[in-house]
């Protein structure tokens, strides 16, 4: 179910049908090489988050670009919005689905720049005694995926987000214009990575034309199965979320101890 898409009668009709459980699929607009829309890890999202809605329903909020994207802010088309905003939107956005009964909501992310933000998002948000629970949702990958891609590198405009494209959004997708060659890690960063440091030029050191391996061996047909298998991932992970109420029980016991904190007694009576 599509929040947008809905009358206002039946958004509370659909709120009850979900049991109160949103999905709010956020990603950036980011360049994705010369042959992806900019708009790839939004549209990817969003249409995961509907399909899977559709077996198990939930109300899937509409299209939010809003992430963070800090690392494409050198390329055409960029939109690269301060932290601040984009925690404070993310906050707002999440209590007003809860003021009208999504008090369970799932954080959907199409863009690998968004995991450090997320958790944290989640983890801070115990700050405030928020009157519903949000879930950071990491669908596991596709255990065999290498057997359908050729190409030995991906991960960003490559052969399965170009994949991804041609089976959800063919109509953007420019094959003419894939680069000429693969792009492979310049690995600019080596010497840091060995040792367990990340910097804020991690990606640009690694890949600074914002695509990665050889797109031009992406097809519909692995599209297809790459989407499925994601969308079964989101439509396991809404039923869990559905039939949670450990999350709930523990955050009402928590805060409550926050109030006062006192040592626990295993810490002395074993």
């Amino acid at each position: 179910m599509q929040w947008e898409n809905l009358t206002s009668l039946d958004f509370v009709k659909a709120v009850a049908e979900c049991d109160g459980v949103g999905i709010l699929p956020i990603a950036v607009i980011e360049p994705h090489g010369p042959h992806l829309p900019l708009g790839t890890d939004m549209f990817e999202a969003h249409a995961t988050a509907c399909r899977a809605a559709e077996r198990e329903p939930a109300i899937v909020f509409p299209t939010y670009p809003y992430g963070i994207n800090h690392e494409s802010a050198h390329l055409p088309g960029s939109l690269v919005i301060r932290r601040d905003l984009v925690l404070a939107l993310l906050e707002a956005v999440c209590d007003e689905m809860a003021r009208h009964g999504l008090t369970k909501i799932i954080l959907l992310s199409g863009h690998g720049g968004n995991r450090h933000m997320l958790p944290l998002f989640v983890q801070t948000l115990v700050e405030k005694d928020k009157p519903y629970i949000v879930y950071d949702a990491n669908p596991a990958g596709m255990p065999d995926v290498d057997t359908l891609l050729e190409s030995e590198e991906w991960g960003h405009a490559c052969e399965v987000e170009t994949s991804f494209g041609l089976h959800l959004f063919p109509d953007l997708v420019k094959m003419d214009q894939v680069p000429p060659r693969s792009f492979t890690n310049l690995q600019r960063n080596k010497a840091l990575q060995e040792v367990g440091v990340y910097t804020s030029m991690d990606w640009y050191a690694m890949y600074p034309a914002m695509y990665v391996g050889d797109p031009g061996k992406a097809t519909a047909a692995k599209g297809e199965v790459m989407v499925a298998y994601r969308v079964d991932a989101v439509v396991e992970i809404i039923r869990r979320v559905k039939a949670d109420t450990i999350t709930p029980a523990l955050k009402r016991e928590f805060l409550q101890r926050t109030i006062r904190p006192i040592a626990p007694e295993v810490w002395t009576k074993g």
